[in-house]
């Protein structure tokens, strides 16, 4: 079992692998949710069958496009994909021994809350969050908003944050806030060990 596990999330374009980045950099464990549901997708018969069942031009290139694009396609590709995510993530933390870091997007509107102990929030400005959705994807703003609109608006996710992490200003002012975090926590978990000693 992990000694603690963080759960990093946030809306699409705010800085979560970022984040996470610089958590490993501390020595933390890190384990993606979406690059589980990729492989699971892959790899995963079960999961490559019901996909099949649903959605016949999956694969197809504008699959993508009209997942985000489509409220009842979306919610339907996530029942398939996250029940499977949800267990892979259970098991692993089990066989985690170090401090583990979860990134999870959808962290909050699957409200699975055993998954982690704390949760951490990252966000940025509308606009930052665009242009960054923009060029990583190389879409247009019409698109970018699209996604973006997809999620749960983050001024919601930030109330279910134990900590929340600013990544707009820079790499350098990021990296501090994620220290700052990683000491309050170390300092939290080791007061309780000792209490259990």
């Amino acid at each position: 079992m992990s000694e603690i596990t963080i759960v990093v999330t946030g809306t699409i374009g705010s800085g979560k692998s970022t984040v996470c980045g610089f958590f490993q950099e501390l020595g933390a464990e890190y384990i993606s949710s979406d690059d589980i549901a990729k492989r699971l997708i892959r790899e995963d018969d079960r999961v490559k069958r019901l996909i099949g069942y649903f959605f016949s031009d999956y694969g197809s290139r504008d699959f993508v496009k009209k997942i985000f694009s489509d409220t009842s396609k979306r919610l339907t590709l996530n029942s398939i994909t996250h029940p499977f995510v949800l267990g892979y993530l259970r098991d692993y933390k089990k066989s985690s021994k170090k401090v583990l870091v979860i990134e999870v997007p959808l962290y909050i509107e699957i409200r699975s809350w055993d998954i982690g102990d704390i949760t951490v929030v990252t966000y940025a400005p509308e606009d930052v969050l665009l242009k960054r959705i923009m060029e990583k994807w190389n879409i247009d703003l019409e698109e970018a908003e699209e996604r973006l609109n997809s999620q749960l608006p983050q001024e919601i996710k930030l109330l279910f944050g134990d900590y929340k992490i600013d990544t707009s200003i820079s790499l350098d002012f990021t990296r501090a806030q994620v220290e700052k975090v990683w000491e309050k926590i170390n300092l939290s978990s080791s007061r309780t060990i000792s209490r259990t000693r």
